[in-house]
């Protein structure tokens, strides 16, 4: 199974959201930013067999932009288990539920990703990736069960976004 790992783009500000954390927009920039990313993936015919995001708005939109230039609308779905708070234990016990035939893309916040991503590339250790805004991780052959896999890409929105 490929791994791959987005965070969400920029976001409107704490103070300016008007309901709260889970609420937050996306920026007109947040919103560029996560095209480019989308049309990168798009441009190395990436196929995912599932999109799975938190629910909370700006990861919602991060991946409602990606799907959509992936003509993949129909296999976004919302994991609770992406939302900031949430363990990498429990993400790990929803993605095993998966096929380990398919890619699978992760939207969410930091610092879960990060850690998530550290965790699958140090074989279960304690690692930590920081993942800006649109940032964007793929672990290839990332296995579960021992914990395992190859962090192929770390790129930042501004790498992307200069790739194209």
């Amino acid at each position: 199974m490929d791994i791959y790992i987005l965070r969400h783009g920029k976001a409107e500000k704490r103070s300016s959201a008007a309901h709260g954390d889970a609420g937050r927009v996306l920026t007109g920039e947040g919103r560029t930013e996560i095209l480019g990313v989308a049309e990168f993936l798009a441009s190395r015919d990436v196929v995912f067999g599932c999109v799975a995001t938190s629910p909370y708005v700006r990861s919602l939109e991060t991946a409602q932009i990606v799907t959509k230039a992936l003509g993949n609308r129909g296999l976004l779905f919302q994991w609770d288990e992406l939302t900031p708070g949430a363990g990498i234990e429990a993400l790990e016990s929803r993605i095993t539920s998966r096929n380990e035939d398919e890619s699978l893309l992760l939207i969410g916040h930091e610092p879960l990703l990060g850690m998530f991503t550290g965790y699958m590339i140090s074989r279960g250790g304690n690692a930590s990736i920081a993942l800006g805004k649109g940032g964007l991780a793929k672990i290839r052959n990332a296995r579960l069960d021992p914990v395992s896999g190859e962090l192929q890409w770390l790129l930042t929105a501004r790498q992307i976004l200069s790739m194209k």
